[in-house]
């Protein structure tokens, strides 16, 4: 692997503050404070830098704790960090940047923890990272920040396309399902080649794609 750039100020401090604090399946995530305090600028390069080296610096956590912490900076279900993401305080080069760094998120993270059970047919393992996985797309605000915006709309495609090809079929399944919600013709064309190179996945996932 290259050589991983300089992580951004306060980088320890936010790796924490997402991932360290729930330590327990019965800590309640929802009881915390998700709101890091930071501009949008460095909250985008922080995120980055996150997604960029996931599979390192996120090694450490339970799955539990990894859950937890993509949950509040993905889905903004606990605090606004995609919604400040998609905002009019990040530049367009960073918008980009966020899109482009889910592309280590699925290859150095998800695709190795991840259990292999595909959400649209019910499989479990009952482990959070399941939902993170199977429902990314459905409940990111992120993918909305690519539809507005061609260079977006085709780093988003490109992550997506990349997740395909991923060993781990949760992640296939998740790359399928955020093409779904992407619709179109560039959409049906990386489900179609990605189809014409014959995948060796379950009959389930190609009837799903």
């Amino acid at each position: 692997m290259a050589a991983l750039a300089s992580p951004p100020p306060h980088y320890a401090e936010w790796i924490d503050f997402f991932f360290a604090r729930v330590e327990r399946d019965t800590d309640d995530p929802w009881a915390l404070d998700w709101d890091f305090i930071a501009t949008a600028s460095e909250i985008a390069d922080l995120f980055v830098h996150t997604m960029n080296n996931s599979g390192r610096d996120l090694a450490a956590f339970s799955d539990t704790q990894l859950a937890a912490g993509l949950n509040g900076l993905l889905f903004g279900n606990y605090g606004s960090v995609p919604h400040i993401l998609i905002g009019a305080g990040v530049s367009d080069a960073q918008k980009l940047d966020v899109l482009r760094s889910l592309k280590r998120l699925y290859s150095d993270c998800l695709a190795k923890r991840s259990p292999p059970v595909l959400g649209h047919i019910n499989e479990t393992q009952s482990n959070p990272l399941e939902f993170v996985t199977y429902m990314l797309w459905d409940v990111t605000p992120l993918d909305s920040m690519a539809k507005k915006n061609a260079d977006r709309h085709d780093a988003l495609l490109d992550v997506l396309g990349q997740a395909l090809r991923l060993p781990n079929e949760a992640c296939v399944e998740s790359a399928l399902h955020g093409l779904g919600h992407l619709r179109g013709h560039e959409a049906q064309v990386v489900i179609d080649r990605w189809l014409d190179g014959k995948p060796s996945v379950r009959p389930s996932l190609i009837a799903y794609a």
